[in-house]
């Protein structure tokens, strides 16, 4: 924080406005991630719906349609023991169905119609998959669980939805082994799938969708971004720089170097900037060489007043050092002796370090001594 005061004005504005520009780019990309995940959940759970309302539909049809009408058929064909599991199982249609899709569309995802103790060992259900059984089966309104899962070291979306409701016409083959076609019971055994009772809830559709390329693919997205915004705080900072620089740094650098001149160099007050600085940079130029004209002008008439006061005060320390001076003078003839050593006449002493003039006169008491004729007279 010390060393970041000690900065100039223009690096820490720099510095600043870079904190602030990568700020403002880390939240940018940070959200841009968390909705282009956001957005790959949200396609997942959109397949996912398309598979399962596809399937359900055709569970439907097989239930409510197909097998009815073809079992009517079968009952006048008295065929004792028959069985079809490509009309007669829904689930084995569906199975066959979404594997004839998968080859067709190449998709990578699971799909299974999971029961507890199912007919067919490949749809038996997970632990998972049980625990969501039990519970659509203890709550009636327990429709849908999603989630994100990691499984084998991969990341995928589960949906796990309500599944097949036992029906009359679905208990031929699941109530007892002995009312069950039995070639039935002969291609899957008389112990798997059998006991249910209607309105029993006895599987799930369980689907993952993989997320790990869709979420490779927002990774790319965000990582191509975060590069693009990078190299264009790059281009905004170096702009910012040259800007900064032009409008800013140079100006007040000029500004800064002309006062330094007049502050500490002689003959310099009164110097003008040329009025060539960017927009309103001139306004102030203006006014700094206004000032620096008549601090110039006001220096001048302050030097002069000052000389003329000291020649003064000179002349007047002159005369008092003359007049007020301790004078050697000789007890008799009453010459005065300078600094050299020299002896002068009072006169021509006085004459020469003042601006007294000397007229010879006589006083009283000389004229009655040297003149005592006229001093009488």
């Amino acid at each position: 924080m010390r060393m970041f005061v000690k900065m100039k004005l223009a690096t820490r504005y720099l510095l600043a406005v870079g904190a602030v520009l990568l700020s403002a780019a880390a939240i940018l990309v940070f959200i841009v991630d968390s909705q282009m995940r956001r957005q790959t959940l949200e396609e997942a759970e959109h397949k996912a719906r398309i598979i399962i309302d596809r399937n359900i539909a055709t569970h439907t049809y097989f239930s409510h349609q197909l097998k009815p009408k073809v079992f009517e058929l079968l009952d006048q064909l008295d065929l004792p023991g028959y069985f079809e599991p490509s009309w007669m199982s829904s689930t084995y249609a569906v199975r066959g169905i979404d594997n004839i899709f998968k080859g067709i569309s190449e998709s990578s995802y699971y799909y299974k119609e999971c029961a507890v103790n199912a007919r067919n060992p490949q749809n038996e259900a997970d632990s998972y998959e049980k625990e969501f059984i039990e519970q659509i089966n203890a709550d009636k309104t327990l429709q849908l669980k999603t989630g994100v899962r990691e499984i084998k070291g991969k990341k995928l979306y589960v949906v796990l939805r309500r599944g097949e409701v036992m029906e009359k016409a679905c208990l031929r083959c699941h109530s007892t082994p002995q009312a069950a076609p039995s070639e039935m019971v002969n291609i899957f055994g008389a112990e798997r799938s059998f006991n249910r009772h209607e309105g029993e809830v006895v599987s799930a559709i369980s689907i993952r969708i993989p997320l790990d390329q869709a979420f490779a693919g927002a990774d790319r997205f965000t990582k191509n971004l975060a590069l693009g915004i990078a190299g264009v705080l790059l281009a905004v900072g170096l702009l910012i720089w040259i800007l900064n620089q032009l409008l800013f740094a140079k100006p007040l650098e000029r500004m800064r170097k002309q006062t330094t001149r007049i502050t500490l160099e002689e003959g310099h007050l009164g110097e003008q900037l040329e009025p060539d600085f960017p927009g309103e940079w001139n306004l102030l130029a203006r006014d700094f060489n206004k000032m620096s004209s008549e601090l110039g002008e006001t220096y001048e008439g302050l030097e002069k007043t000052v000389d003329q006061r000291t020649a003064q005060l000179q002349k007047a320390l002159d005369q008092v050092n003359t007049l007020r001076g301790l004078l050697p003078i000789c007890a008799n003839c009453k010459k005065i002796r300078d600094d050299e050593g020299n002896w002068h006449q009072v006169e021509k002493y006085i004459r020469q370090h003042s601006e007294a003039e000397f007229s010879h006169g006589i006083c009283p008491e000389c004229l009655a001594k040297l003149y005592p004729d006229k001093g009488n007279g």
